[in-house]
């Protein structure tokens, strides 16, 4: 059993790849001094191809709560968009990022997405977006998982941009 692996790694890589069936991976920590310029979280996800995020948010019975009757599963991609990853500094004090997203990976978690609904008896899926002001990078993966919705004709799909579906 390991308990520590280094992303940055190849060798620690390949020893989970090669001698591992499964992993549980917490949340890495940006150490003091270290200036790699992705985080060891961005990098795991990336060597390892840990490309869905699945959270499931529920209420408790008999826990007391604002709301009654939650049971909400975000599945988020994990390694385009805002987690590529890619950011430099064009001059001392101005940093651009950019936000890479493909339809290839679009499509991907959008199948997990419906896949995941329909193993689990799931009647929804809801595609959140940027697609009002990010027309081109959003806009692609509203295609692509609109093209995967027509595969799952039983389960209903709806679009929320992102601002909306968090208030």
């Amino acid at each position: 059993m390991m308990t520590s692996l280094n992303p940055y790694s190849d060798e620690d890589v390949q020893v989970l790849k090669r001698d591992f069936n499964a992993a549980i991976k917490g949340v890495y920590y940006a150490m003091a001094g270290d200036t790699g310029p992705q985080s060891a979280n961005v990098v795991f996800r990336k060597r390892l191809n840990v490309f869905a995020d699945v959270i499931h948010g529920f209420t408790i019975p008999g826990l007391e709560t604002r709301h009654d009757g939650i049971d909400i599963v975000i599945v988020r991609e994990n390694t385009e968009g805002e987690y590529s990853g890619l950011e430099h500094e064009v001059y001392p004090g101005v940093i651009e990022s950019v936000k890479v997203i493909t339809r290839a990976s679009s499509e991907r978690i959008a199948r997990y997405a419906f896949e995941f609904a329909y193993s689990n008896n799931r009647k929804t899926v809801t595609a959140v977006h940027k697609a009002n002001i990010m027309k081109l990078c959003d806009g692609e993966f509203l295609k692509a998982t609109k093209k995967i919705a027509k595969e799952y004709p039983n389960i209903k799909y709806n679009e929320i941009i992102v601002d909306n579906c968090s208030m």
